[in-house]
């Protein structure tokens, strides 16, 4: 949110008098400013130099644009791929299981009804936990043999035909 200055209201009555002004203070600071330009030697309140009537109260945009912003401090960025680094070092240390279980379980049941006949419809889960490490194990392994394929083509991005050239070259998946 940001941060707004509440002006108070003035008061139609611009005369104040010293023993008002005097007897306010000493009970706190007003909210009240009184106007500018009063005769005498007045120890009133006078409001903000930067505000004018025609702004209604508030300040010139010129004013606020050169006010550092001390209260907001820029948030830290790290360079380009020093978070993917940190992330797969992070991912390389754990033991278990990226994909979520309650998804990878629905699809495997989703496969099952298509495919398999209908009196096959339950699974046990451990099979299914080992399932899933078998899918997983696949999984990386197919991603750091098409990582291969895109280096050696000189390339950081994956692409649709190093995952291709991976099954192709290793014969996993259907045949071409």
């Amino acid at each position: 949110m940001a941060r707004t200055k509440h002006f108070a209201i003035k008061s139609r009555s611009g005369n104040r008098t010293d023993a008002n002004a005097s007897s306010s203070q000493a009970a706190g600071p007003t909210t009240t400013p009184t106007t500018r330009g009063t005769e005498g030697g007045d120890n009133t309140q006078q409001t903000n130099p930067t505000t004018s009537p025609a702004t209604g109260g508030r300040r010139p945009r010129r004013a606020r644009q050169a006010m550092p912003r001390g209260s907001q401090k820029k948030p830290y960025r790290y360079k380009p791929g020093t978070v993917a680094l940190r992330e797969i070092r992070h991912f390389q240390k754990q033991t278990n299981l990226l994909i979520p279980a309650a998804s990878f379980i629905r699809q495997v049941r989703s496969i099952t009804h298509a495919l398999a006949p209908p009196q096959i419809n339950r699974w046990t889960a451990e099979a299914l936990v080992a399932l899933q490490e078998a899918a997983e194990d696949y999984l990386v392994g197919l991603f750091s043999d098409s990582m291969l394929c895109a280096i050696h083509a000189r390339r950081v991005t994956l692409m649709r035909k190093d995952f291709e050239l991976t099954r192709r070259l290793g014969g996993k998946g259907r045949p071409w």
